[in-house]
Parts: C-alpha cells; sequence; structure tokens
C-alpha cells in the first residue's frame, strides 16, 4: 500500500501540474491522472490504516488462512476490473478521435496507463501473495489432529 500511495502521489503532483503545463489531450490526460489518484490516495491510506489496527496476534490459524484466501481472490477481481479500465481508456480515445475531443481522447489515454499500472500491481502482489496462501493450504492438508495428539505428514 505504501507503494500505491506513493505512485498516487507522484500522479497527484505530476498530473496536477501537468493540467496547468499542458494543452489538448495533454492537459485532459494530466487531470484525469490526478483525478484517479486521488482515490488511489484513498485506498492506499484506508488500507494502512486498517492494517495499523488489526490485531494479527488474535487471529487463529484458520481466520489467517481465510484473509489470506480472501485477499487472493480480490486481487483476482480487481485483475479483471483493471482490464475493464483498460478497454474503457481504449473506447475513450477512440470516440475522441472520431468526435474530435481531446478531453475524450486525454482521458482514455489516462485510464489506459493507470488501469496498465493497476493490472502490473494486482498480478504482481499476486503472484507474490499467492504461494504463501498455497504453502499454507498444503501444510494443513498435511496435519493430522487426533486424540492422542497431532502428526505432521511430509
Amino acid at each position: 500500500m505504501i507503494f500505491l500511495g506513493s505512485w498516487a502521489t507522484l500522479n497527484i503532483l505530476s498530473g496536477s501540474t501537468g493540467y496547468f503545463l499542458s494543452e489538448k489531450s495533454t492537459k485532459y490526460f494530466h487531470q484525469m491522472n490526478a483525478g484517479w489518484n486521488l482515490v488511489n490516495a484513498g485506498i492506499a491510506g484506508f488500507a494502512l490504516y486498517n492494517i495499523s489496527q488489526m490485531d494479527v496476534a488474535s487471529l487463529s490459524y484458520t481466520q489467517s488462512l481465510n484473509e489470506l484466501q480472501k485477499l487472493d481472490k480480490f486481487l483476482l477481481l480487481n485483475t479483471g476490473l483493471d482490464v475493464g479500465y483498460m478497454a474503457t481508456g481504449a473506447w475513450l480515445w477512440e470516440r475522441g478521435i472520431r468526435k474530435k475531443s481531446s478531453r475524450l481522447k486525454g482521458y482514455g489515454k489516462s485510464l489506459i496507463v493507470q488501469g496498465g499500472f493497476l493490472l502490473a500491481f494486482d498480478l504482481v502482489l499476486y503472484f507474490l501473495h499467492s504461494p504463501i496462501t498455497s504453502d499454507l493450504m498444503q501444510l494443513t492438508e498435511s496435519i493430522n489432529v487426533t486424540t492422542s495428539g497431532f502428526r505432521i505428514n511430509f
């Protein structure tokens, strides 16, 4: 979330500056980058706040595993949304060309860039995170609990 917040901050600053220094579709590209990343900054801040409030030590093993699985599913859902953002951006860009609209072209280009970043971000997080979940699932399957104790099968 720190990485997402840093990306958002960079885009808010460069987008705000670029908006006032640019013309035509580039102006709207920067405007959308700044606006889009106000949302990203909010998401990153909200997530960091929730993480800081979480009492990880009180989670049971099962609760921890459930949280890991939820995060994996959430990241995969987000990748689908990211592709949708990029597709919407391509549609806006194309429509802007047909309508000769600098605003639509700029917004479309921005959505493609921002969606592409989020797609890469979510996929990298998923591929870093899902092996942890998978390893814990395998560990869970190898533990047998009996009335006399437990046994780990390797």
